[in-house]
């Protein structure tokens, strides 16, 4: 049985491992510090009586101590698993809810927290890391048991209670090992990152791939991140780093958020890799454009297809090459050594259709949840709940089936139109919806849209509401030949989002409803 940290313990101690960023103040961890401050919290949680094979949710905010309790809860051969922490825009309500139910299925030994995120834990025997040090002996990885799960990944939640998605050793190991040929990763490379480690994406590509692979990152709040956008591209400056891994929005929100003739040193850049959602046409045209003069070209921005059930990623673009483009979306690339792609259930008319795949990595199962593998796994092929299709053999992601609306007949994605209308001035981006609703008179499905005002709207409101309701409504009809049948503004807040900043779309339609 491997271990997926087994060469974090043999990278030289005096080696960077993380420069860690927060309001503003650098630390720099070593190897060293990050295998000694994990033997010590692994003696923590062995003194509190948590035995091999017990699952321990670790809800942290941005701070280093997540590394470190991570691993280990390996070395005494728990589970650890990310959860996220309350944030000031989320639902205080709604977050404790969720997170109650969760850790009742986990049920879990103790909890790691903080003075930050005891709140969030009532009920809970919780290992505080603020709390005063007690003397330990350190346990080191030779004394790490065997252990065939490694940690729990769980989803993003847009569509209700987290799903702990079960990823072994020997899995991630063949993940990282086909991933890092798939995106030449080598020994000269520098990762930056901002992404929080309760989603796939930051866990392995800004904690997991370094950690293992002995590559430095450096490491952002993603709530300064969000607040200051370039603050990736400063560090990827200061640092000279080669890589980062952004989903979709994150494109269009540096573009919009880049100070006029601001511009960076970026030439040691050689992937800016767009994961998590459809990649767009228009996210690299916008980037590339502001950021050409920053040695930002189109063979430097690269594509991948990616989720929890699969480690990570299931496909990539190839290094030093412009991604295809079908339209207004970017091919996510050909599938990674040992990947096979399928698309079932094509739709005649637009060619899409359900993606599904099969491979060496694939999840061990949904923790607490045996029921549900057989809805995902049939004869070794993952059912992903992804749209798309193949293209001279790479695959072109364009979402969720969930997001596919079928009003009287005509198919509509709804990321689609709300992309669309994210670009409406007076209009919130990331914060408006397109949901189908059922018509109890003619029993036909109609589309409505939701979408929150920006506060800087101004004039007269019931006027101004007016006008942008017109727009939406003509909008929406270029978009997919539908006319919406009724349209609904709201405040900054109204629309419910995932930890991972997804709107939450069935606790959003309830919410609308008044459910």
């Amino acid at each position: 049985m491997s271990h997926i940290f087994a060469a974090l313990f043999q990278h030289p101690a005096g080696s960077v491992f993380c420069e860690f960023f927060k309001a503003g103040q650098r630390r720099t961890v070593t190897f060293g510090e990050l295998c000694a401050s994990a033997g010590l919290a692994a003696a923590g949680l062995r003194d509190a009586g948590v035995i091999a094979g017990q699952v321990v949710p670790i809800v942290l905010e941005h701070r280093v101590e997540l590394y470190s309790s991570f691993v280990g809860c390996t070395l005494i051969g728990a589970v650890p698993s990310f959860l996220p922490p309350l944030t000031a825009k989320q639902d205080p309500t709604l977050f404790r809810q969720g997170m109650s139910a969760l850790l009742a299925r986990i049920d879990p030994p103790c909890v790691i927290g903080s003075d930050a995120t005891l709140p969030s834990l009532a009920g809970q025997s919780v290992l505080n890391v603020d709390a005063p040090e007690q003397a330990r002996t350190a346990i080191g990885f030779a004394d790490a048991p065997a252990a065939e799960i490694a940690f729990l990944q769980h989803s993003s939640g847009t569509t209700g209670l987290k799903k702990g998605v079960q990823l072994t050793h020997d899995a991630v190991l063949a993940q990282v090992a086909r991933y890092t040929a798939a995106i030449a990763l080598d020994e000269h490379d520098i990762i930056a990152s901002w992404l929080p480690l309760y989603h796939d994406m930051g866990l392995i590509t800004g904690f997991l791939l370094p950690a293992i692979l002995g590559v430095p990152v450096v490491s952002l709040d993603a709530l300064e991140w969000t607040a200051r956008p370039t603050l990736l591209l400063d560090m990827m400056e200061r640092f000279r780093a080669t890589l980062a891994w952004l989903p979709n929005f994150a494109f269009h929100h540096i573009a919009r958020m880049a100070p006029a003739g601001r511009e960076w040193d970026l030439r040691s850049v050689r992937l800016l890799v767009n994961c998590s959602e459809p990649c767009r046409t228009a996210a690299f045209d916008v980037f590339a454009a502001r950021l050409a003069k920053s040695s930002i070209g189109p063979e430097r921005l690269a594509a991948c297809y990616a989720m929890a059930e699969c480690v990570f990623a299931a496909t990539q673009t190839a290094p030093g090459q412009a991604p295809r483009r079908h339209g207004e979306y970017v091919s996510s690339g050909r599938a990674i050594a040992g990947i096979e792609i399928d698309i079932r259930d094509i739709d005649r008319a637009t060619g899409i259709g359900a993606i599904h795949l099969r491979g060496p990595f694939l999840f061990d199962g949904y923790f607490g949840q045996p029921e549900l593998i057989a809805a995902k796994l049939h004869d070794g092929w993952l059912t992903t709940g992804d749209l798309g299709f193949l293209a001279e053999g790479e695959l072109v992601v364009v979402g969720r089936a969930d997001d596919m609306l079928n009003i009287n007949g005509r198919k509509i994605l709804a990321h689609e139109v709300e992309d669309a209308l994210a670009m409406l001035p007076g209009l919130l981006p990331g914060r408006i919806l397109a949901y189908a609703e059922l018509d109890p008179h003619s029993g036909a499905m109609r589309l409505n849209i939701a979408a929150e005002r920006a506060p800087q709207a101004t004039g007269d409101e019931a006027d101004s509401a007016h006008v942008i309701a017109h727009v939406i409504r003509h909008t929406v009809f270029s978009v997919c030949a539908v006319r919406p049948h009724a349209v609904t503004l709201h405040g900054p807040g109204f629309l419910v989002k995932s930890t991972s900043g997804k709107l939450a779309r069935a606790a959003s339609v309830a919410r609308l409803r008044g459910d």
